[in-house]
Order: C-alpha cells, then sequence, then structure tokens
C-alpha cells in the first residue's frame, strides 16, 4: 500500500510540474510572437497597405522607389520573418493541445 501512495504522489507531482513547465513555455512563445508578429507587420504588411507612400503624400514628398535589390532584400526579409511568426503560430498550437 505504502509504495502505491508515494508512487501515486511522485506521479501527480511529475504531472504538476510539467503543467507549470508547459505554461511557462507557452508564455515565452506567446512574448516571442508578439514581438515577431509586430515586427513583421511593421515591415512587411502595413508598406504594402501604403502606409509609407500615404504619410509622403501627406508630407506632399514623393515616396521612394526601391531598387530591384532593395526590393529583392525586402521581399527575403519579409519571407524570413513570416517563416519566424509560422513557426511561432505552430509550436503555441502544439504546445494548447
Amino acid at each position: 500500500m505504502k509504495p502505491t501512495v508515494i508512487s501515486a504522489a511522485l506521479f501527480a507531482s511529475f504531472l504538476l510540474a510539467g503543467c507549470q513547465n508547459r505554461h511557462a513555455q507557452l508564455e515565452r512563445l506567446q512574448a516571442e510572437y508578439t514581438t515577431a508578429n509586430k515586427q513583421y507587420n511593421a515591415d512587411c504588411i502595413a508598406p504594402a497597405y501604403g502606409a509609407k507612400g500615404a504619410e509622403a503624400y501627406l508630407k506632399g514628398t514623393q515616396p521612394k522607389v526601391p531598387t530591384p535589390q532593395e526590393e529583392a532584400a525586402h521581399n527575403k526579409r519579409c519571407d524570413q520573418e513570416l517563416k519566424q511568426v509560422t513557426s511561432l503560430e505552430q509550436q503555441i498550437a502544439a504546445l494548447s493541445r
């Protein structure tokens, strides 16, 4: 009887520790996701919807047209940021199950 009680207590403590660790990991991933998603939106989404062009228009200046090299570098950076955001989303979904 005594070994069964001890085993049950150990099992319960491992479950509790696992839940706390999982919760901490989920919070860390959520914080990383918030930062990465905010950066991705600022770098890639907002410019695609004309946010920077609208600013230039309201100030009365011409928006800068990027060179093909700048465009390629921007697209590469946006692809990397999107991969990071997507990876974090998948990790959060896996931990949330």
